[in-house]
């Protein structure tokens, strides 16, 4: 498929004969075709899904970024309940992977907050929080749950895991 329908004609003849086989661009040609891609190039969509990682802990939430961004996913970050809340009402993401033990808000509080905004509900959150007595996260799960949280994992998760969740929600 070519880029643009000025696209000149490079080969003369086919490669395999002799003689010389480069036909000479004209330059007027040659810069429609360039202006034609400068053009275009803000349309062009970057297609890959966009997760946001909301995780209160720098290393955690680097390191799902890193698994993720490896499986081909664009990541984006939020370390705090309303942050991500923020960061989720303007940027849509396809995903969000929420922590439970969030400064500011709770994950539960905020996938709540999420699931009542006509412009976040439709947005599918995967809790990812590890289990511990602390915090109450057995009721806070069945919280996120009962708000419309997709799913929970509990840290730590497998590559393949975090594949197939992933898959799960993004190629629906």
């Amino acid at each position: 498929m070519a880029v643009c329908s000025h696209t000149p004609r490079i080969f003369d003849r086919d490669i395999s004969q002799d003689g010389p086989f480069l036909q000479e661009i004209p330059r007027r040609q040659l810069f429609r075709c360039l202006a034609s891609l400068v053009l275009l190039t803000p349309y062009m969509r970057n297609t890959a899904k966009k997760i946001l990682i909301a995780d209160n802990n720098d290393a955690c939430r680097e390191s799902l970024g890193v698994s993720i961004k490896g499986l081909g996913y664009e990541v984006f970050e939020a370390a705090t309940g309303p942050e991500a809340i923020d960061k989720a009402s303007s940027m849509h993401p396809d995903l969000i992977m929420m922590d439970l033990r969030l400064p500011g808000m709770n994950g539960d509080e905020a996938t709540v907050r999420l699931k009542r905004n006509a412009s976040t509900r439709h947005i599918p959150v995967v809790i990812s929080t590890a289990w511990t007595t602390a915090c109450n996260v057995g009721d806070r799960a069945d919280r996120a749950l009962d708000a419309g949280a997709a799913e929970i994992l509990y840290k730590p998760f497998h590559l393949p895991m975090l594949r197939d969740v992933l898959r799960t929600y993004l190629l629906a």
